[in-house]
């Protein structure tokens, strides 16, 4: 949820999943230093939606005590929605830190929603502040809503100046024909993080098996 919230106001352009129905176990605030350490199925795995709970018993189905985890580990980080990453290796948004879960989960309802685009997503957030925050809470907000929208437009001009000006005295010294292909992969890059950004859950999963299934094979090979 606030690995989502994050993305979005900061317009990095990757990663949401559906996560409408999780119960919110203890587990899932551990520290990161301690999951790291952990070497064996996680605690709140039967808090995972029921495809992801699948994945991650496969994944650590033929592991043995004793044996070095950081693989399993990867795969399981790889598996886990945006949102559970960050509870399990984040900070909430200070306006959410104090807030009940039913109010987090307004918030994380609104930032999964991919029919709306950016402004009226950060309309309805807005809204949403207004009606449930608490004044410092609204305060708290708006002060992240005004940082997080500079750091959109910085980073907006930035891709800008990336396509049209990056790197201008080696890009002006580039044969117009480099010079346009040059521009071409700078384009392609955004349009591959919105690629990533607006894909759902099941081509998510397809894509990451894909690539998952050549490393498994190597491995049964060794």
């Amino acid at each position: 949820m606030f690995y989502l919230f994050l993305s979005f106001m900061e317009f990095s352009y990757v990663q949401a999943m559906q996560w409408a129905t999780i119960r919110v176990h203890p587990a899932l605030f551990i520290s990161q230093e301690a999951a790291t350490r952990q070497c064996s199925l996680p605690s709140f795995v039967n808090d995972l939606p029921n495809v992801e709970r699948k994945e991650v018993i496969a994944v650590w189905k033929d592991y043995k005590r004793g044996e070095d985890c950081s693989e399993q580990r990867q795969e399981t980080q790889e598996i886990l929605p945006s949102d559970v990453r960050a509870l399990l290796f984040g900070r909430p948004p200070a306006f959410l830190k104090d807030a009940p879960v039913a109010v987090k989960k307004m918030f994380r309802d609104i930032m999964q929603n991919k029919s709306v685009d950016h402004e009226e997503k950060k309309q309805q957030l807005s809204k949403l502040a207004e009606e449930v925050l608490s004044r410092r809470q609204l305060s708290d907000f708006k002060r992240y809503l005004d940082e997080h929208e500079q750091r959109r437009q910085e980073f907006q001009n930035k891709v800008s100046h990336n396509i049209l000006n990056a790197n201008s005295v080696i890009v002006n010294s580039l044969s117009p024909e480099a010079r346009d292909v040059y521009e071409k992969l700078e384009r392609l890059k955004i349009e591959r993080a919105k690629l990533i950004e607006e894909m759902n859950d099941d081509v998510r999963k397809e894509l990451r098996d894909l690539y998952r299934k050549p490393k498994s094979k190597k491995s049964r090979k060794s």
